[in-house]
């Protein structure tokens, strides 16, 4: 189950937090700061993209506006109902009437949408006690979201003005109520629900070490693509110059460039995801090894000790696998199935796939070709269908199809022709790939800018 974490703090001073907020953050970690909901109150104050329309003093006041009209009633000062009056023995007024919480989900456990957080927000609000349903204008709240925490967690925070038209909001014991608010939420809320469904990456751990390594290097070598040559076109003295560089930079430019690296980005969490659609999509274990191949991963079987390559029969023989991962700029990783986690096993795996001697015929033979880095043995396979195409496949063709649309969009007349050409041949590779079932414009004369229907240069 996830595990949705509050953590609650109090103040006085509305617009510093808002400019907090919607600033760069004390390490440079806040990016795409943008509002994902808000009370009714407060909803001018921003535009369409969620950044505040106005500065951030006038919002504050905006904000604030509630408290002023109770200081002018004489009813000022927050209510503090802990024993001897504790966190407020002089009863100063205003103090702490800022309520600021945020509430994050562990980084394994993927990223919600802004419309997702906006109904937990507003859920959780409400069995709080500080509103009475979405419909509430009693009070005033809003909640602001960044990119990914340091540590790669999906976060929100809930700022409250906690003087509302009818009185003041109790806070007295309000982590407590938090703690029940969110453990009520794991269990009853669809979108924490669906996360949770997610068996196998929820095993998926790393350490921070680990993450910090490659959000290093990854920044590491963006920098040095950006600002010289690229890096496979260096030779050794040109790298290392290149490093050297990327060294000198002042110590809070590279932090800041690292900490932009999500931890979504992690090549572990990017390979579990590609491993679990591939098994999710599979129905037989052949088909699972050419998916998984299909992807850019290499995946080698595990052969039960005693077992050779030539007496090698049985996918019974096989106890398990190993994923090796390239990126397109030279970082490699491998991984055992205990490093991706329990619901990756190969015995977990094969309990959901179909099992008779010919699929299993088929597994050796897909087995033995990833052993030698050879072709699939089935060409045509189930995966190829177009019935069998999963969301991530679809997904895949769409953002390819995406990309193309958007090159054409802002080409100019010259670059046109290569580009479509370029085109012609990715959904080529597509069509290999994925067999995707044929257009409707297979068969039809493509002309190219310059050239009659024949393809001759006109």
């Amino acid at each position: 189950m996830v595990r949705m974490i509050p953590n609650i703090r109090r103040g006085s001073n509305p617009a510093g937090l808002i400019r907090y907020l919607f600033g760069p953050g004390r390490k440079n970690e806040h990016r795409d700061q943008h509002l994902v909901g808000a009370s009714g109150d407060m909803l001018d104050m921003f535009d369409l993209s969620g950044r505040p329309t106005a500065t951030y003093e006038r919002v504050g006041r905006l904000f604030d506006r509630r408290y002023q009209r109770l200081c002018r009633d004489g009813r000022s000062c927050p209510p503090d109902r802990s024993p001897g009056g504790k966190y407020n023995p002089e009863r100063e007024d205003g103090k702490d009437r800022v309520w600021h919480c945020s509430l994050s989900i562990p980084a394994a456990h993927g990223a919600l949408s802004d419309a997702q957080w906006e109904k937990i927000v507003v859920d959780y609000l409400t069995r709080m006690g500080i509103i009475d349903g979405p419909d509430d204008e009693a009070a005033s709240w809003i909640a602001v979201r960044h990119g990914l925490s340091a540590n790669g967690n999906d976060h929100v925070h809930i700022v409250v003005q906690l003087a509302r038209d009818d009185g003041w909001i109790n806070p007295y014991e309000d982590w407590k109520r938090a703690q029940r608010a969110c453990r009520h939420l794991e269990k009853t809320d669809a979108n924490l629900e669906q996360i949770t469904r997610r068996r196998p990456l929820d095993d998926v751990s790393y350490q921070y070490a680990q993450w910090r390594r490659w959000a290093e290097w990854k920044a590491r070598y963006d920098w040095i693509e950006e600002h010289g040559v690229p890096w496979d076109d260096l030779d050794e003295d040109g790298r290392e110059r290149m490093i050297r560089a990327w060294d000198a930079q002042p110590e809070p430019v590279r932090r800041r460039r690292i900490n932009y690296i999500a931890a979504s980005t992690m090549p572990r969490m990017h390979v579990a995801r590609l491993v679990e659609a591939c098994a999710i999509a599979s129905d037989t274990e052949d088909e699972f090894i050419r998916r998984v191949r299909r992807e850019g991963l290499q995946i080698d079987p595990f052969l039960r000790k005693g077992t050779g390559r030539d007496d090698f029969r049985s996918p019974g023989q096989v106890t398990g696998y190993r994923i090796t991962w390239r990126s397109s700029n030279g970082w490699t990783e491998r991984f055992n199935t205990k490093d991706l986690g329990d619901g990756f096993r190969l015995k977990t795996l094969r309990a959901h796939w179909r099992h008779d001697p010919h699929e299993d015929a088929l597994a050796v033979l897909e087995w033995k070709a990833a052993m030698e880095n050879r072709p699939p043995a089935i060409e045509d396979g189930a995966e190829k269908h177009p019935e069998n195409l999963s969301v991530h496949d679809l997904q895949t063709m769409i953002d390819t199809a995406f990309r193309q649309a958007m090159r054409m969009r802002d080409a100019d007349p010259d670059e046109l022709r290569g580009i479509i050409l370029d085109g012609i041949r990715a959904f080529d590779r597509m069509r290999d790939r994925y067999g995707a079932p044929p257009s409707i414009i297979d068969g039809a004369p493509i002309r190219l800018p310059g050239t009659d229907t024949a393809g001759r240069k006109s």
